[in-house]
């Protein structure tokens, strides 16, 4: 007796790990027109967010900001100290939160009337407008009102109509409309409108278009070592950001340089106030002189008394200059009474150095809070502690200045008293000659005290005319010729690699959570088993028609047979049972071509459909339908049919329907018939149900030589596999082996060669 081949375990060999094996590179090769299709939609995406995305423009300037820590002088300091007022210090940090103000930027939107857009609509696209808008509008009166959108038509003649969505305005170019946001006229300018564009113009509200302008501006300093500062803005105008930084600087420079003129403007005040009151006691004194000598007829002394008169006209000379030094302290005085919130003009009373000290401290820390209120509130605490310095200072100056006046009446007492030693030589002379001496010398005082003044406001205009910002600019504002936004380049890249990243990133997160058999390494990776054969999803034709069939599928039949073969060695007669994890993974198919292709070796095959609950292959072979059930239920012959090939192949059929379909596969008949079958056939094929669903596959097994389990690529679950190997284990089937069915990856010189 000739004894079976061993069993040869193919699954026994680890499987090679190569790239191209892989389930994601071979889905990528399955679907390789995805990776010329999304590259190119996605280019053509990408070129339309072009076309139609409206671009934004970087417009950039620079500053050299006065900072005399980084070494930016600009040689304004000497002349302001020549001339008597304090310098002005500044920093590039201060000026650059300065620059940032919404103060600063709201009058930048207010000179430009950045509240009012302009739009002109065409069919896909809706363009700004600034210098090119056929229509502008003016408001002679604001009114707080709600943001809205006009779209203005013109009329017949030279009228036009404005549309909102709530409200219909009729009006004429060039005369006043009643508006929601107040009176305005509506004007037309030199660019003609286009007939196929929709004009319409947006009023927003201020506090919008501040925060719109405030979160695209940029101002920063470059570096920690120079005073440049660097201004950016982005808009979707090239000209209407250049006009923004240029107004922003100009309004900068404009509110630098008013604070630096603060001072002299109080100075002049201050001169102006009493060079008219000083101007009108002088005048009443020469009028009082003009009719003293015209009534006493006085033009000369006499000789005898020229020399006393000389000596007192000295002692009056000094009491003079006391008496200038003593009024000028009281002005001084008054002054910080009427006007404690202002600079003093410390140039007035040079005499003291102390005083003038303690008046140019005064005057740079009111500079200080000044600057300090531009970006800080009220109650801040470098304001309050800049308020505790100023009041500090004005107490000293007030006691410096009693001191003084202390000083200088004590002075003018004393000189007074001397005088007394020269009224006897003096009491000689005429009374009217006294009277006209006391009228000359308060004409002097107020003389003097007028030119004095006279000076005083020169000088301070002079070095008001030569105050400059704190800023020079270097870099005009100029916008960049290409868009920041969108990059071209950029974007085209980004569109070609996300075209190219996107049927990658699909099929890999398909591979992830498909959750099904994609190769059969995903089988031999979770069982130990034997793939007999790969039968393919494509051209799926009749195998029944000719016995040179050349086709792939047939050729994988051919190869499955021989595996059977070859794993099966020289057993003469093989009962092999076919079943699967669920229904509709092809198991009846494998089965019938199966047959088909052993019948073409010259072999007797039986084909018995046991799956009595869902039959199929009569209805696919055109049989009659009659078989298992009627045989083993009512004792009936079995009815055995050839099937319609040229190599026909035998078939016995499921039978009837039968309520009790797992009752008859427990019959001692099922064994006897198959055992009956197996003696007069090479090879007996059971097709059962499903093993995953019934246990109909299983009470088959012992009556089996051998098993193929149908899984089917991309519909058999993974989890599945984890019973295939359960089986093996357990030895549930006999001598369990895979045919893994539907496979739909294989290489284009494959199917060129079939």
């Amino acid at each position: 007796m000739q004894m079976p081949a061993p069993k040869i375990q193919i699954a026994d060999f680890a499987p090679f790990q190569d790239w191209v094996e892989n389930p994601l590179w071979k889905a990528i090769q399955f679907r390789w027109y995805w990776f010329l299709i999304s590259p190119l939609l996605s280019l053509a995406f990408g070129w339309a967010f072009l076309r139609y995305k409206t671009p934004h423009y970087t417009v950039t300037a620079s500053l050299m900001v006065q900072d005399d820590s980084r070494g930016s002088d600009f040689h304004e300091t000497a002349l302001l100290e020549e001339l008597g007022l304090p310098d002005a210090t500044s920093s590039v940090e201060n000026e650059i939160e300065i620059l940032k103000s919404r103060i600063l930027l709201g009058q930048v939107v207010g000179d430009l009337h950045l509240t009012t857009q302009y739009f002109a609509s065409g069919h896909l696209k809706t363009t700004e407008l600034y210098e090119k808008t056929p229509y502008k509008i003016r408001f002679l009166q604001h009114l707080p009102a709600q943001p809205v959108t006009y779209r203005i038509s013109t009329t017949p003649g030279d009228s036009f109509m404005l549309q909102t969505p709530d409200s219909i305005y009729n009006g004429r170019f060039g005369h006043q409309l009643a508006l929601p946001h107040g009176l305005a006229i509506v004007d037309t300018t030199c660019f003609k409108p286009a007939s196929d564009y929709q004009y319409s113009f947006k009023i927003s509200s201020t506090e919008a278009v501040l925060d719109h302008y405030a979160h695209f501006l940029s101002i920063q300093a470059p570096n920690k070592t120079a005073s440049l500062v660097n201004l950016s803005i982005q808009d979707v105008l090239p000209r209407k950001g250049e006009a923004i930084l240029k107004q922003l600087i100009l309004r900068y420079q404009k509110a630098s340089i008013e604070e630096k003129n603060k001072i002299a403007d109080n100075t002049i005040a201050f001169i102006n106030t009493n060079l008219t009151r000083i101007s009108t006691e002088l005048a009443r004194v020469e009028t009082s002189i003009e009719r003293f000598r015209r009534q006493y007829r006085m033009i000369d002394m006499a000789e005898n008394s020229r020399q006393a008169l000389q000596r007192s006209a000295a002692n009056a000379a000094e009491e003079k200059v006391l008496a200038v030094r003593l009024k000028i302290v009281r002005l001084l005085e008054a002054h910080l009474h009427e006007k404690p919130g202002t600079a003093i003009p410390s140039a007035l009373y040079p005499q003291d150095d102390n005083f003038t000290t303690l008046v140019r401290k005064y005057n740079e820390i009111q500079l200080a809070r000044v600057e300090a209120l531009a970006s800080l509130r009220r109650h801040h605490p470098d304001v309050r502690a800049l308020d505790e310095q100023i009041e500090a200072l004005s107490n000293q100056i007030f006691e410096a200045i009693q001191q003084q006046k202390q000083e200088l009446s004590l002075s003018i007492g004393a000189i007074q008293a001397y005088s007394k030693d020269f009224e006897a030589e003096i009491s000689q002379l005429p009374g009217h000659q006294r009277a006209f001496l006391s009228q000359t010398r308060e004409q002097g005082i107020q003389q003097e005290l007028y030119l004095f003044l006279l000076k005083k406001r020169m000088e301070t205009a002079i070095s008001r005319s030569a105050n400059i910002a704190n800023a020079r600019v270097i870099d005009p504002p100029k916008a960049s010729p290409l868009p920041s936004y969108p990059n071209r380049q950029l974007t085209m890249l980004v569109a070609l690699l996300a075209g190219i990243l996107a049927p990658v990133s699909a099929l890999y997160i398909r591979q992830t959570f498909h959750g099904k058999v994609t190769s059969k390494e995903d089988i031999l990776r979770q069982c130990d088993v034997t793939i007999l054969g790969e039968i393919s999803q494509q051209n799926r034709s009749a195998l029944f028609k000719t016995t040179n069939n050349r086709s792939l599928i047939m050729e994988q039949f051919r190869s499955l047979r021989t595996n059977i073969q070859f794993v099966t060695g020289a057993r003469q007669h093989t009962v092999i049972l076919l079943t699967s994890a669920m229904a509709n993974e092809g198991k009846s198919f494998v089965a019938m071509h199966l047959a088909q292709s052993l019948a073409l070796a010259c072999k007797k095959v039986l084909l018995i459909d046991f799956d009595l609950r869902k039959p199929s292959l009569a209805a696919l072979l055109n049989l009659r339908t009659e078989g298992i059930t009627e045989c083993i239920v009512l004792g009936n012959e079995p009815l055995i049919q050839q099937s319609n090939a040229v190599q026909p192949f035998d078939f016995l059929a499921a039978g009837a329907s039968y309520p009790d379909a797992g009752e008859i596969m427990l019959s001692p008949k099922v064994a006897s018939l198959i055992s009956t079958f197996k003696v007069e056939y090479d090879y007996v094929l059971l097709d059962s149900p499903p093993v995953g669903l019934v246990t109909d596959a299983r009470l088959l097994g012992p009556y089996a030589d051998m098993t193929l389990y149908i899984v089917r690529q991309h519909f058999t679950f993974n989890h599945q596999l984890s019973e295939i190997q359960n089986a093996r284990t357990q030895a549930l089937l006999p001598d369990l082996h895979v045919v893994l069915n539907g496979t739909r990856y294989l290489h284009r010189y494959q199917y060129n060669y079939y």
